[in-house]
């Protein structure tokens, strides 16, 4: 194997000449990727390696799908590709200078990967470094690149066009996907009747019951009522929410919430949370200066009820100290834009044990008769989620399983 070593980063270079006689007999299996193919160069088809984990991500210059080392030798048998561009990101800490600090920051010309820096490492006393190489098979001869001047132009092409390529993934910016507060439609033309009604600074409690917590202010009559039962048992009795089917009074705001930034507003008839741009008018008709937040004469000052906690946050465990675990069954999904949903349906379901025997325990078969494109097959993506959620492998980063949600949009159009 010595032809080989001169590709395995020996002190030796071969001629322009002798690379591209190599190359001569796979230029017919080589590509150029074109408006609307999809470049897989930043997770693998089978697992979630990527250019990140330790063996990198093999790309095929045919099909320009991503394979880890572990699952390159598959798609070579079932092919009979030869080509592959190895993509692998190399993270060093960085050396401290003479002063006892770190490196002065500076940009890393050497990134060329559409790859997201982790998180779990400072991006201050660590740097990195992308590399790229030509792996002819099956005898894995490596070219290193550039190689521009020694490559034939078909070659440099295609591999300039891949590393380039846009990812497949249809992300979805944050902007996109978190909702925001919308002006009620009952705000600016509110009905509200002239009872004398005026809120006292505190002793608040249900008009209906001796609940005093969770307690909502109807901005029509003045009624202060209960709120709704919550599934862990605490809450209210819902009265608020009768009063609003008996009177069709829609609009209510939550006690305790008032701040002179604004308050929790709920449209009963919208049937959620909303904003009302004239809502410091609409609490000084019941004698609230919510700009002022003290007495007046027939004011409010800052109650001593402390607002309940959320729902989100009690599934949430807020203000509870968490001990991350890690290993085989703990292993998170990352939220790739208001995909929590579909995460915690995965996570139940990979629970089941029928379940795990369908699509785990049969990983191997599913994976060996899997398509010419497995990243657009429902079972072997599936089988591929549930490998990474039991097996611990990707425990820690939490795993981002990108291709399952393209697929599972592919397959129901109510999840795009």
């Amino acid at each position: 194997m010595q032809r080989a070593a001169l590709f395995r980063g020996g002190d030796a270079q071969m001629a322009a000449g002798d690379l591209g006689e190599l190359l001569v007999p796979y230029m017919p299996t080589i590509r150029v990727p074109k408006s609307g193919d999809r470049v897989y160069k930043t997770e693998c088809a089978f697992s979630y390696d990527s250019p990140d984990s330790e063996g990198g991500l093999y790309v095929c210059m045919n099909t320009f799908l991503g394979f880890g080392r572990e699952h390159m030798e598959r798609h070579y048998r079932k092919t009979g590709q030869c080509v592959y561009l190895h993509l692998k990101r190399h993270v060093r800490q960085k050396v401290p200078g003479a002063s006892g600090g770190a490196l002065p920051k500076r940009r890393n010309a050497k990134l060329f990967l559409d790859l997201e820096i982790s998180s779990d490492l400072n991006s201050d006393d660590f740097e990195y470094e992308d590399e790229a190489k030509l792996v002819l098979f099956p005898d894995h001869y490596e070219i290193s690149l550039p190689n521009i001047e020694e490559l034939p132009a078909l070659v440099t092409i295609a591999c300039d066009a891949l590393l380039s390529a846009k990812s497949p993934y249809r992300k979805q910016e944050p902007d996109s996907w978190e909702e925001e507060l919308q002006a009620s439609k009952h705000a600016k033309t509110l009905v509200q009747l002239d009872n004398g009604v005026r809120i006292p600074p505190s002793g608040w409690k249900c008009c209906r019951c001796d609940l005093r917590e969770n307690l909502w202010l109807n901005l029509t009559d003045g009624s202060v009522l209960c709120g709704k039962w919550f599934f862990d048992g605490s809450g209210g009795n819902g009265h608020a929410t009768e009063h609003y089917r008996e009177t069709g009074y829609p609009l209510a705001v939550k006690l305790g919430t008032i701040t002179p930034d604004g308050a929790d507003v709920y449209s009963f008839d919208e049937e959620e949370p909303v904003l009302d741009p004239h809502i410091a008018k609409h609490l000084a008709h019941f004698g609230i200066d919510m700009l002022q937040m003290q007495v007046t004469e027939n004011g409010l000052r800052d109650n001593d009820i402390k607002p309940r906690v959320s729902e989100w946050e009690v599934i949430q465990e807020a203000g509870v100290k968490l001990k991350p675990m890690y290993g085989p069954g703990y292993t998170g999904m990352k939220n790739l834009g208001n995909s929590c949903y579909l995460n915690a349906v995965m996570q139940a379901i990979f629970s089941i044990p029928e379940f795990q025997r369908a699509y785990v325990g049969n990983l191997p078969r599913i994976f060996d008769y899997s398509p010419l494109d497995p990243t657009q097959d429902f079972n072997t993506q599936m089988a591929k989620l549930g490998h990474g959620l039991l097996s611990g492998q990707y425990s820690k980063p939490p795993m981002k399983s990108e291709l399952i949600e393209q697929v599972m949009k592919e397959e129901h159009k109510v999840f795009a």
